[in-house]
């Protein structure tokens, strides 16, 4: 009973009423008839009874009306239509009720203690009625605003989350098939590297797996994983694959998305010739605009299909959740450049407890 109480009136209106109804029908004779506690205690006592007597009907009226039509139009888009019929509810029974209470004082030989003339009795009872109307819808307004509010927020976190999930869920590394296969050539040839191989390549994949639910990571932890990758690699391609990354310690608890830096090693490797003539450089540092640069010299190979460009794209689309700085790419003659917002750690720590 509380609970649909609340529901359909916004709050729990036990103490409002019980504070309410006294404390407007005593301000009422003051207002209204000029009728002062200090200038005749029982005269006021009097009409103060009255007033309470019709303030309580009024009350209960419209609040049980007021219940009626929210059950009938509960939506915030269908405030007009309640807000119609409620005054049209207004207009027509205050008279009503008007009348009837004054019919009931006079079969019951109650004498008015102050005899107002028409005009004052119904400005009193539209006031009266208007005051408990506006005050209800308010509150009840404010709640449904307040709590669609917070629905379409929650939505929208939802929606973030899922549309976070399926970036996240797209990086997957297309290394395991050439790394396993150079650990079947390694594990003949020096079994002691074979076993650092192996270990890498495990923690590769748990740095994947656990990345997964995470929307920001900081950059030392992403360069360890960076590390173990570049190993396995090296070891791929003997040597011919050449990777400098300087980064001040200062910068190492910025975040970043999880695999940005994997996604941008693999499509240089993926994209580039990699050998002895040709050896592929991968520089990766912070720039004088505090951004993370990645960047590789070009040595392209001939491929039949253009690049998708999709590893791009899904760091793009990621990062475009937690910084308005753009990701660019700069593709020149000799370097292929791709230039990464560094997120601070202070800046960070809301978007990730949303995202969890």
């Amino acid at each position: 009973m509380q609970h649909n109480r609340i529901k359909y009136i916004g709050f729990n209106d036990f103490y409002f009423v019980l504070i309410g109804l006294p404390l407007l029908s005593f301000f009422i004779p003051q207002i209204f008839f000029q009728l002062y506690p200090w200038e005749g205690w029982d005269l006021f006592r009097q009409e103060w009874q009255e007033s309470f007597i019709f303030t309580i009907s009024f009350w209960f009226l419209f609040r049980t009306l007021m219940i009626h039509l929210r059950k009938r139009f509960p939506l915030f888009s269908q405030i007009k239509q309640r807000i119609k019929r409620m005054l049209i509810y207004y207009i027509c029974l205050v008279p009503v009720v008007n009348i009837t209470l004054v019919s009931i004082f006079h079969l019951c030989q109650v004498k008015d203690a102050y005899d107002p003339n028409i005009y004052q009795a119904y400005l009193t009872t539209y006031f009266v009625s208007f005051t408990i109307i506006a005050l209800y819808e308010a509150i009840y307004s404010y709640a449904q605003l307040s709590a669609s509010i917070t629905e379409r927020e929650q939505a929208r976190q939802a929606q973030i989350r899922s549309e976070l999930d399926g970036l996240r869920n797209q990086v997957n590394p297309h290394f395991l098939f050439n790394s396993l296969n150079t650990l079947m050539h390694i594990v003949t040839e020096d079994q002691e590297l074979a076993k650092r191989f192996l270990q890498r390549l495990s923690k590769v994949y748990r740095y994947i797996l656990e990345s997964r639910t995470s929307p920001l990571i900081p950059l030392a932890e992403e360069l360890k994983f960076i590390d173990a990758y570049v190993f396995l690699q090296q070891e791929r391609f003997q040597g011919n694959l050449e990777v400098e990354i300087t980064i001040d310690p200062v910068f190492k608890q910025h975040r970043i998305v999880p695999l940005s830096l994997q996604i941008l090693f693999e499509n240089a490797i993926k994209h580039n010739i990699i050998s002895k003539q040709h050896p592929l450089l991968i520089e990766v540092f912070v720039s004088e605009h505090l951004q993370l640069v990645v960047r590789n010299n070009l040595q392209r190979k001939r491929q039949v299909l253009d690049s998708t460009q999709a590893g791009l794209e899904n760091i793009r689309q990621r990062y475009a959740y937690f910084s308005k700085e753009n990701i660019t790419v700069e593709d020149s003659e000799q370097y292929f450049t791709v230039t990464l917002p560094l997120i601070h750690p202070h800046k960070s720590t809301l978007h990730e407890s949303a995202d969890h």
